[in-house]
């Protein structure tokens, strides 16, 4: 995770706004005359914004020299911890910054008769406060103890005039973002991710980056885990942006480079061929497609160092091709324009972990900062499909965004899709 400080000093003082004016607001109230009440009020709106911004500034200079996974483990608690304490605050400021604006706006009308008991503008936008302020708080608690492993396998068919007939009903599984060392020593959850994939049955095993947080130790020990893991026509992995090492300041770029050596291996070990901007021919039953996959390519401050024609060459006489680009961007930027691959499965987004999808409806925070943030799009006769990760980053929750497994089938058909 590469820590932008402009970004700490922006939750500081949003912390500082939210808590001093919740400060005011009890200081208005009666119950503010008692001891009792001015300690919880000094604890809560005093003590706490200074924990809060303390352990924002201390982590903030901490990450970047760290050459561990702990630390960003403590990262997500701490994160966790402050979500579940300050979205509540800020939906509460947000009602009553509400209330003020509108008795501003409408003076108080005193009703001559009243025949039923009656409640108060200020005193119902104060109890809907409450009740929003508990949503967070309740789906956050929800996110991070059952959703962050509550694995959801979605199906899609996908079909395509210029599949070779033996590949036809070719079942292929992706994953992606593991962030391997957000698991900490915890076997289970995905030991019972790998079984919903064997249980599954795929042909093809596709791994579309982010094995680790940053560091190449935390592949260790989980070979024993992976190894039940089949797919008889192989497992093919690329990099993802957080396989490089490049969230921590290394002592010198040999204990780096080092680190990077220690990732690719970890892939090895864990059963994948990694695929660095180079492509390879798939055989079934006669007929063959080309399988390719690119180091990783992103905008922003991410690397952009994969290569989608250096991939390609040797594919040529191939009418299918697949291709594993980890971040999405690229698809818009170099991919599809090019036309040279039928599919391009990513990941990256991870969804960011949280969002709404019902029916037709979807909404996630991620949809504004990417363009293709989770699912199937379709461009022409080129298709992309963006898996919401196994794992999780940062915040240990997941919220409306379970991890996903995703299994493709191939048909050879009119072009068209079908999610299920």
């Amino acid at each position: 995770m590469k820590y932008q400080f402009a970004l700490v000093w922006l939750v500081v003082i949003v912390v500082v706004l939210i808590d001093a004016f919740l400060l005011w607001r009890w200081k208005k109230s009666k119950g503010f005359k008692s001891p009792a009440s001015r300690l919880f009020a000094l604890s809560f709106f005093g003590l706490l914004p200074l924990v809060a911004s303390i352990g924002f500034i201390y982590l903030g200079l901490r990450m970047p020299q760290t050459d561990g996974a702990q630390i960003y483990r403590d990262f997500g608690w701490f994160l966790f911890l402050f979500l579940l304490v300050y979205l509540s605050k800020f939906l509460f400021t947000g009602f009553h910054g509400l209330q003020l604006a509108l008795n501003r706006l409408w003076s108080k009308r005193e009703e001559k008769v009243h025949h039923y008991p009656r409640m108060s503008r200020r005193k119902f936008l104060s109890q809907v406060g409450i009740v929003m302020a508990t949503a967070p708080f309740v789906s956050l608690l929800f996110g991070a103890f059952k959703g962050r492993y509550a694995f959801y396998t979605r199906h899609l068919t996908l079909s395509f005039p210029n599949l070779p007939a033996g590949f036809d009903g070719l079942r292929i599984a992706q994953i992606s973002d593991l962030h391997i060392g957000s698991f900490g020593d915890r076997r289970a959850p995905l030991k019972e991710a790998i079984a919903l994939i064997n249980a599954e049955q795929p042909d093809l095993l596709l791994f579309t980056g982010d094995l680790v947080n940053n560091f190449a130790a935390e592949v260790r020990g989980w070979e024993s885990v992976f190894a039940p893991l089949k797919a008889p026509m192989g497992k093919y992995a690329i990099l993802g942006n957080h396989d490089y090492g490049n969230y921590s300041r290394w002592p010198s770029e040999s204990k780096k480079a080092a680190n990077f050596r220690g990732i690719t291996d970890g892939y090895r070990r864990l059963g994948f061929q990694l695929l660095r901007n180079e492509g390879l021919v798939l055989s079934r039953n006669g007929d063959r497609i080309g399988l390719a996959g690119v180091e990783n390519w992103g905008t922003a401050s991410f690397p952009q160092t994969g290569d989608e024609q250096l991939a390609a060459r040797g594919l040529e006489e191939q009418g299918f091709r697949i291709l594993l680009s980890h971040d999405p961007d690229h698809w818009d930027h170099k991919i599809r324009p090019q036309g040279i691959f039928d599919l391009t499965l990513s990941g990256h987004t991870h969804g960011m972990q949280f969002g709404i999808e019902k029916g037709d409806f979807r909404w996630s925070p991620a949809q504004y900062v990417q363009k293709r943030w989770a699912g199937l799009y379709q461009e022409g006769k080129q298709f992309l499909y963006v898996n919401r990760g196994l794992g999780y980053h940062g915040l240990p929750a997941r919220v409306g965004m379970p991890p996903e497994i995703t299994i493709i089938k191939l048909r050879r058909g009119p072009l068209g899709s079908e999610v299920m």
